[in-house]
């Protein structure tokens, strides 16, 4: 199936771009998120006439990215956690929510669906990199760090 690009779609392509995809792909994710719209005449002329100002758009939600990845360069989080007796194992474990929670009380606005944590959930003591992608094209590591609480160690 034909479609034009509406936004930079990773993997696939930049704004105002012709690709072809499945029709599957197209009709379950590209057209209901107002990504791609199919190529006839009248979309096609109203993409030429919105071409720039998507472009600029684009390159605008870009550059926030950037400046949101200069501001969590050297960025950690620190869980206070209980452990189970003599083990480094965590009571429960440090989710995708409780990152993002943190990163929300620190004055970072980021969503759940864009961090990832590449071994699953913190389950045991340590230190932990965690990617989030701030834009299709700008990523960035914070590290997240399970320590035992104080509380527990009486």
């Amino acid at each position: 199936m034909k479609l034009v690009l509406l936004k930079d779609v990773k993997h696939l392509g930049k704004v105002g771009e012709e690709i072809n995809v499945k029709a599957g792909y197209a009709r379950n994710y590209l057209l209901p998120t107002k990504s791609a719209l199919t190529p006839s005449p009248e979309n096609l002329e109203v993409i030429n006439k919105m071409k720039d100002e998507l472009i600029k758009k684009e390159q605008e939600l870009k550059n926030t990215a950037m400046s949101l990845k200069e501001k969590l360069t050297g960025y950690s989080q620190i869980h206070k956690v209980k452990v189970k007796e003599e083990s480094n194992e965590l009571f429960g474990s440090i989710t995708l929510q409780n990152i993002v929670d943190k990163m929300k009380e620190d004055g970072h606005p980021i969503e759940k669906k864009q961090v990832n944590l590449p071994s699953g959930s913190i389950k045991e003591l340590g230190s932990y990199n965690v990617n989030i992608l701030l834009h299709s094209e700008v990523a960035c590591d914070v590290t997240v760090v399970a320590e035992k609480s104080e509380e527990e160690s009486q």
